[in-house]
């Protein structure tokens, strides 16, 4: 398979054969995206820099020329490399961007960017759930369904996808779709290849019939004494599903310390080795490199996935925290050139990149950085028109109530809020908005889509 050929095709799943031939009659029913759908299916990833990153590094950077009351930059404190922010033009309008990130500027085209974004807490755990819902938690408890799994349910052809949403290093939550939309949850990118490959010997072709008819008639994993589930033809489908994942040997394009050229060039590209992936890392560039793995295949259209981890930075910060949002960005970059090179203007993906809050403006007595509520997000793709929306207060990084549809302060405006954004992004997909509870912002729509 070639980078330019990655959607599996519908031909190879129907040849694919199981138990003798056993679910032959039932392919055709289940099939990855094709190139002859109506409406292509939208792709959405959520990338999780977990931690709280530190937005004066990244999406909220200040000139450290320029005196800021509030603000200790820490700049002296810092590598040479990072002390000086990157100018980046984001639809039409001039900024800067802290250095760590400076490889998201190649893709500045596609971005919107929102600063002061109020998270309400700085708890790591309401926080956590804040951001992967997008609705207002009750305390450290998630409401509503992640926002991956609406992604999900709004794809074009979500009841033929064999894996509509994934989830890698974070919980997934449904409380509002079928239950085929809720994320597969993995631990590490590396199951996703122990997910799809076969973990035990092959049997003769009878001794596999005779195993998947005993499999069939079994209504409950567990025992006799349990009854059948409630939902007895959402564990058939499971069932076929992942038979037709064997078959067609979906894992080879997941076994990512393989030594074959489509392998090779991926990790040359992310620039990791076999025996990185083979330890099972939570290595960012492996991570990425498995998300675009799963979102170019057609294995999956929606991907939640834990970019990068350890960017709690209470003590040391100068001296771990941008090493760690670098190497997160980078990987990131490369996952967008990824996938961009079959959706080269992103009218059909979209990636969101957040982390739960974001850090004070102050160091603390142990050269670090504590939490704060003012946080940045950044979303790529055609859905929403490229900018900068909302800010911080200059002198101090402090929340500053603005006109949603300008951006601009205003007495009379409101605090920005996540489910400001998830509202927004899912009314330009032409999705259900009433979770989010509040109501999208127009001015932010890119009504040029195609």
């Amino acid at each position: 398979m070639t980078r330019s050929n990655y959607a599996l095709s519908r031909r190879a799943f129907v040849s694919g054969a199981i138990g003798a031939g056993l679910l032959a009659g039932t392919f055709g029913r289940i099939r990855l995206s094709r190139g002859d759908s109506p409406k292509p299916e939208h792709r959405f990833i959520a990338c999780f820099f977990n931690g709280g990153w530190d937005v004066l590094l990244g999406g909220d950077a200040r000139d450290p020329a320029n005196k800021y009351p509030g603000i200790n930059l820490g700049t002296d404190l810092l590598p040479t490399r990072y002390r000086t922010p990157v100018p980046i033009s984001i639809g039409g309008r001039e900024t800067l961007i802290g250095a760590p990130m400076a490889a998201l500027t190649q893709h500045a085209d596609r971005l919107a960017l929102f600063r002061g974004v109020n998270m309400n807490t700085v708890a790591h755990g309401t926080a956590k759930a804040y951001v992967n819902t997008y609705q207002q938690p009750a305390g450290v408890s998630e409401r509503g369904s992640s926002l991956a799994t609406a992604m999900a349910s709004h794809s074009s052809t979500p009841d033929e996808r064999i894996l509509p949403n994934v989830a890698i290093g974070v919980p997934s939550f449904n409380t509002d779709y079928p239950p085929q939309y809720t994320g597969v949850g993995l631990q590490r990118p590396g199951e996703v290849l122990g997910l799809l490959r076969h973990e035990s010997a092959v049997f003769p072709d009878e001794v596999e019939a005779l195993l998947l008819r005993a499999q069939d008639a079994t209504t409950s994993c567990v025992s006799d004494r349990y009854v059948a589930p409630r939902h007895s033809d959402q564990l058939k489908a499971t069932r076929e599903r992942v038979r037709k994942l064997l078959a067609e040997n979906v894992a080879g394009h997941f076994d990512l310390g393989a030594d074959t050229t489509e392998m090779v060039a991926l990790r040359a590209r992310y620039g990791f080795d076999a025996a990185t992936f083979e330890a099972n890392s939570r290595d960012p560039r492996v991570a990425a490199a498995c998300t675009s793995q799963l979102i170019r295949t057609g294995l999956a259209s929606a991907v939640t996935v834990q970019l990068q981890t350890g960017i709690d930075s209470h003590d040391n910060w100068a001296d771990e925290h941008p090493q760690l949002l670098q190497a997160g960005t980078e990987a990131l970059s490369t996952l967008l050139s990824d996938l961009r090179e079959d959706d080269p203007d992103m009218s059909r993906t979209t990636v969101l990149v957040y982390s739960e809050f974001a850090r004070t403006p102050q160091i603390n007595g142990r050269l670090g950085r504590d939490h704060w509520f003012a946080n940045s997000i950044f979303c790529f793709g055609n859905a929403l028109k490229p900018g900068i929306y909302c800010a911080t207060r200059e002198d101090n990084l402090g929340l500053t109530k603005v006109d949603l549809a300008s951006g601009l302060p205003s007495e009379s405006g409101e605090l920005m809020r996540p489910e400001h954004i998830a509202s927004t992004l899912v009314s330009a997909l032409k999705g259900d908005t009433s979770p989010y509870r509040v109501a999208p912002v127009s001015a932010w729509i890119n009504g040029d889509r195609t």
